[in-house]
């Protein structure tokens, strides 16, 4: 039976590992920010989940402290809402906070394409997030009515291309969840 883990790294020091670590978030948040408010006249809701969604997938696989993909999805709400985004909710932090909670699980440690699949459901903080925040503000649950099915098929379509997206980035850093208390090993392969 084929599995389906990622590949394990192939080679590289500590520093290399702790550079990749830092990095990535900070590209991550850089990222999500940078698209909060751009909008992609495709016509499909949920499209944009496939840029910030991916990138948040990316950092869970790849960075094997647990809560680090919480802390980019509050410093991209956060900054994100200080620069003046229009987005104004924490779907970033929301769904952060849900992919951190699933990479918990231990059948989701060693089996990564799970977290990868879990991102479909995970995407509908993007749908929920706005309607609730209106609500919380004295507004109407606006957007609940006709077509909202349809809405939320579509973010479950981009949640899990976006899923597999960032499990393929994940293992294009060539990082690898084996099972073994969650962390990540390194295994170097003889040239």
């Amino acid at each position: 039976m084929k599995s389906w883990a990622l590949p394990a790294v192939s080679s590289g020091s500590r520093a290399a590992d702790q550079a990749r670590d830092l990095a990535l978030p900070l590209v991550a948040v850089a990222g999500i920010v940078a698209v909060a408010d751009l909008r992609i006249p495709v016509g499909l809701p949920g499209h944009r989940g496939l840029i910030w969604l991916t990138l948040l997938v990316a950092v869970a696989l790849s960075v094997r402290r647990p809560g680090v993909v919480t802390a980019v999805g509050a410093a991209s709400t956060v900054l994100a809402l200080a620069l003046g985004s229009t987005v104004g909710d924490p779907r970033y932090l929301a769904a952060a906070i849900l992919l951190d909670a699933t990479l918990a699980v231990p059948i989701v440690r060693r089996h990564p394409v799970l977290l990868a699949l879990a991102a479909s459901p995970i995407h509908l903080v993007a749908l929920v997030a706005p309607l609730l925040g209106a609500a919380g503000a004295g507004g109407a649950l606006v957007g609940f009515g006709p077509g909202l099915a349809t809405k939320a098929g579509f973010h479950l379509a981009f949640g899990l291309i976006a899923g597999l997206l960032g499990w393929t980035v994940a293992a294009a850093l060539r990082c690898s969840w084996t099972g073994r208390e969650g962390a990540l090993t390194r295994r170097r392969v003889r040239p």
